[in-house]
């Protein structure tokens, strides 16, 4: 065994071959401590089989169960998802899904109780598979030290690691296996990504002490590292390894985020390379580099294909400066989407900016008319590409820049939005322009029930709820909601819909500084700038654009209550309808959101006959 864990020569021993021989013959003193040697989690040459191919059934099932409920969620009648035993077993999930937890002084949500509880499920299974199986280090006498340097600690550890490989690799694509088959977007899934990361980079861990404590207790380190070149290629692994680990937290990641994404990839091939010739061709071990790249071509082979087939390399961007600060971004094609999707942008003109690519929620809706589309971003400038494009904008206005899309991805559930015939839509800062699209597709959902042959009334209603402090940003949602309407020759909010406007803010300001317009939101990612439809300065005045959408709409000083808003309208929702709340903010907005919603959950387990759905949409993915 010893001669299959110490290569000594640098970066391979021949003769390569792509799996290690399992032939093992019993070298032992007497039958008993060969079988103890051969025990089920002792025997190294079955470690893989008896640690790393669990660690991907365990992770193979939990996809498996989500897709199960997918498929139900998609493909089961709606008369059957209605009964009052599957209604509580729904409203128990989304209680589990949107319950979650607040940190006020650290600025901290928790992931939801079923987030917690996964985590929780991992936690154990790690935890039982790497500490209860004996012993952690072989038994030594004067006279027996026969089964080699490679403590049971650290084995099993190494091919539990080894094991998370593929899903670390598979939850970070933005085109992916997991998401075809669960319908969880891609950006969901970086909780899980950077959670199995953990339990990657901790394996690891516990994969190189056992052997530092083995050599200096046998008083073999120095020979080890200056003779061993597998102790040379894990520790530069593990380091690589640590970067991509503790670089990835957000508030690291906010300082730059397109260093941190540059280093990222850099640290992820350096240390894919070195884990490589760490690995050799211990038992199985190159199967999971096989599994590993294979998941990974397809995914970056997909996001090719649709940028230079589906979306094309001639797509020109029309650069400009709102009226409060964000960089308009305008892009024609012949792309669909639906509401809340985004799109990863790459600016070919703007320099180093053009090697890294960017995610924007486009908050514009595909023509109705037209085989051709207009894709509006709205972008707050917040340093590095951002800021460059607020200052090419304000130099040259509606200046041209040729851009790749990668997309669409995410967004709102389209079946849960047509089955929520009550919505109730919470913005909170940069996230007024997301409420746009949701506004424009119920307009369009009722204008089709209109033109249908169907007596029926539609009974669909919209409650919009934007929180700014930013007098800038609320006068702009103001002009741009009436030009969005005039467009669709209304003069006014139609029937069903009501907007509160709530001002957060300590004094109004008629213009926007240039500080002002780089100013940052305070929980926004850099990752996600959100954006919406572009609205241009006319000229009337403010009170003008609000007056002639009232009575519907309605400027509010303070915060507004959120839970308060969501316990009235689950109340004023009607037996055996669906309210729909989406919601996009700050950290603090979304806990209140979603706690409510799932305080709504026990009243439906306790037999109301309603549904209470909730979509959050994240300023930052992970």
């Amino acid at each position: 065994m010893d001669d299959m864990e110490m290569h000594g020569t640098p970066w391979m021993p021949g003769p390569v071959q792509f799996n290690a021989y399992r032939e093992y013959e019993c070298g032992q003193n007497t039958t008993a401590e060969c079988e103890y040697y051969q025990g089920y989690w002792r025997f190294w040459y079955e470690a893989d089989h008896r640690f790393a191919l669990p660690t991907v059934a365990f992770f193979t099932v939990a996809i498996l169960i989500f897709a199960l409920a997918n498929v139900f969620h998609q493909y089961a009648p709606q008369s059957f998802q209605r009964s009052p035993a599957v209604r509580r077993q729904k409203a128990l999930a989304r209680f589990l899904s949107y319950r979650a937890f607040r940190i006020q002084a650290l600025n901290w949500n928790s992931g939801s109780v079923r987030i917690l509880l996964l985590a929780l499920v991992g936690t154990i299974f790690f935890m039982c598979m790497t500490l209860i199986p004996a012993p952690y280090y072989w038994p030594s006498t004067e006279t027996l030290n026969y089964w080699g340097g490679s403590p049971p600690l650290a084995t099993r550890s190494g091919w539990l690691s080894l094991g998370c490989m593929p899903f670390v690799f598979l939850t970070a694509g933005k085109s992916n296996f997991i998401t075809a088959v669960t319908g969880v977007s891609h950006e969901r899934l970086q909780v899980f990504h950077r959670w199995i990361s953990y339990a990657f980079f901790i394996t690891a861990l516990l994969h190189t002490f056992p052997f530092i404590v083995y050599n200096i207790r046998t008083h073999q380190m120095v020979m080890q590292w200056n003779t061993n070149f597998d102790y040379w290629t894990g520790v530069v692994a593990l380091l690589a390894q640590a970067w991509l680990t503790f670089a990835s937290l957000g508030p690291l990641r906010t300082i730059s985020y397109e260093f941190f994404k540059f280093f990222h990839f850099v640290a992820a091939l350096v240390f894919m390379i070195f884990l490589f010739f760490h690995c050799g061709f211990t038992l199985s071990s190159w199967d999971y580099f096989v599994v590993t790249g294979v998941f990974f071509a397809l995914s970056w082979l997909h996001r090719q294909l649709r940028v230079y087939f589906e979306h094309g390399i001639n797509n020109h961007a029309t650069v400009s400066l709102a009226a409060n600060g964000f960089v308009c971004v305008k892009v024609p094609t012949k792309a669909t989407w639906h509401v809340g999707q985004h799109f990863f942008v790459r600016f070919m003109t703007l320099g180093i900016h053009a090697a890294s690519i960017h995610p924007f929620t486009a908050c514009s809706l595909p023509s109705e008319t037209s085989v051709e589309s207009e894709l509006v971003f709205y972008i707050r400038p917040r340093g590095g590409l951002t800021t460059r494009l607020a200052r090419l904008a304000e130099a040259r206005p509606d200046s041209t820049v040729r851009v790749l899309l990668d997309g669409p991805y995410g967004g709102v559930s389209m079946p849960k939005l047509e089955q929520s015939q009550r919505q109730l839509v919470i913005a909170g800062g940069s996230g007024a322009g997301w409420i746009l699209p949701m506004l424009l597709a119920h307009i369009r959902r009722n204008d089709l029930v209109d033109r249908a042959e169907t007596k029926e009334v539609p009974n669909n209603t919209m409650k919009i709820i934007l929180a700014t402090r930013d007098a800038p940003t609320r006068q702009w949602f103001e002009r741009t909601l009436h030009e969005a309407l005039a467009e669709r020759g209304l003069s006014a909010l139609p029937s069903g819909v009501e907007v509160e406007i709530h001002y957060t803010g300590s004094g109004e300001a008629s213009t926007v500084s240039e500080s002002a317009s780089q100013e940052a939101e305070v929980h926004a990612d850099p990752e996600k700038a959100l954006s919406a439809s572009h609205a241009s300065p006319d000229s009337d005045s403010d009170s003008d654009v609000a007056s002639n959408l009232k009575p519907s709409l309605k400027r509010v000083d303070g915060r507004p209550d959120l839970a308060a808003l969501v316990r009235a309208e689950v109340a004023s929702a009607p037996a055996n309808e669906q309210l729909g709340v989406f919601v996009c903010g700050p950290l603090s907005m979304q806990n209140d959101v979603s706690n409510a919603v799932a305080a709504a959950q026990l009243e439906i387990m306790k037999g109301a006959s309603k549904e209470v759905y909730l979509h959050m949409e994240h300023f930052s993915w992970a």
